[in-house]
């Protein structure tokens, strides 16, 4: 009897160890990124230029990384997936001045989820 409740626990555990947990990554709701394409250029260069790139933020001035930069952006990726997504009351909220629209949010989302292309 032993010997099964043990196998029982046992299964229980590793059965709990394959299972995703990080609650602390939203996800926009209904965006389906397989079947949006978004251009770095035409979509998300817009965005970063009015909503992030600005003086005292990520405009390569501020010590913070520079944005402008794709290759600064791919290196954060899912940092700023992370911080666009959070709730405006979120203290690690991106943007910190202004707010992003929901297609927005999403074009960033899906833009990162496809491969942070530069194309």
């Amino acid at each position: 009897m032993k010997t099964l409740l043990c196998a029982w626990i046992l299964l229980l555990a590793a059965m709990q160890a394959c299972v995703y947990h990080n609650l602390d990554e939203p996800t926009p709701g209904g965006v389906n990124c397989t079947t949006v394409d978004v251009q770095y250029a035409e979509n998300i260069v817009p965005i970063i230029d009015t909503k992030c790139a600005f003086s005292g933020c990520h405009d390569g001035a501020s010590g913070i990384p520079n944005w402008n930069v794709l290759t600064n952006l791919q290196e954060h990726a899912a940092e700023i997936q992370r911080r666009t997504q959070l709730p405006a009351s979120d203290p690690a909220h991106m943007p910190r001045v202004g707010s992003l629209t929901e297609s927005e949010k999403n074009a960033l989302y899906c833009w990162i989820e496809n491969g942070v292309r530069g194309d």
